[in-house]
C-alpha cells in the first residue's frame, strides 16, 4: 500500500536537510511547497516552454492568415484592378503580422495555463493541512513511501532533518 510522508518545517535550512536526505536515500519526492521561491531548490525558470508556443503560434497564425489571403486574391477571387499582379504581396502583409501577434499571445497564455496546471479545479494536495501553512511560512515535503516500515523510516529520516510536524498519510 502506497503511503506519503509529510512533514513540515519552520526554517528552510532543515527543509533542505530533509530534501537532500530524501534523494540521497533515493526516494521520490512528491511535492514541494515553499512561501516563497527558493534559489537552492532550482529547476527551470518556467519561460522556455511559453517563449517557444508563443513563437511557433505566432509564425503559424501568420503563415496560415497569409497562405489564406493569398489563395483568396489569386485563385478564389482574382480580381485585376490596375493591372497589378494578382500576387501583390506587400498588400497581403499587415493583416498576418496583426494576426501573427494576437495568435502568439494566445499560443503564449494557453502554455502558461498548462504549465502551471490552472485547468486543474481541485488538487488533492490542497486537502492537506501542511499545504495550507506553507502559504503562511511552512516548508512542506511530501515523501512517497510504503505503509510499515518504510513508513517509520521515512518519518525517522524527516525528523533528524529537523522537522516540526510530520506525519503519514494513506491514499
Amino acid at each position: 500500500m502506497t503511503a506519503l510522508a509529510i512533514a513540515a518545517f519552520d526554517a528552510e535550512g532543515p527543509f533542505l536537510r530533509a530534501r537532500t536526505r530524501a534523494i540521497a536515500e533515493e526516494r521520490r519526492i512528491v511535492g514541494e511547497w515553499t512561501p516563497y521561491p527558493s534559489e537552492a531548490l532550482g529547476g527551470p525558470d518556467g519561460t522556455g516552454g511559453i517563449l517557444a508556443a508563443a513563437i511557433v503560434a505566432g509564425l503559424l497564425g501568420a503563415g496560415a492568415l497569409f497562405a489564406l489571403t493569398a489563395w483568396s486574391a489569386i485563385v478564389a477571387y482574382p480580381f485585376n484592378t490596375g493591372a497589378r499582379p494578382l500576387f501583390s504581396w506587400p498588400a497581403f502583409l499587415p493583416a498576418p503580422i496583426e494576426f501573427g501577434a494576437l495568435a502568439a499571445a494566445i499560443g503564449g497564455v494557453a502554455m502558461l495555463f498548462r504549465r502551471a496546471g490552472l485547468t486543474r479545479l481541485h488538487h488533492h494536495a490542497f486537502d492537506l493541512d501542511e499545504v495550507a501553512d506553507a502559504s503562511r511560512g511552512a516548508f512542506v515535503l511530501a515523501v512517497a513511501c510504503d505503509a510499515g516500515e518504510d513508513a517509520n523510516a521515512a518519518l525517522a529520516m524527516l525528523a533528524a532533518a529537523g522537522a516540526a510536524h510530520s506525519r503519514v498519510v494513506t491514499r
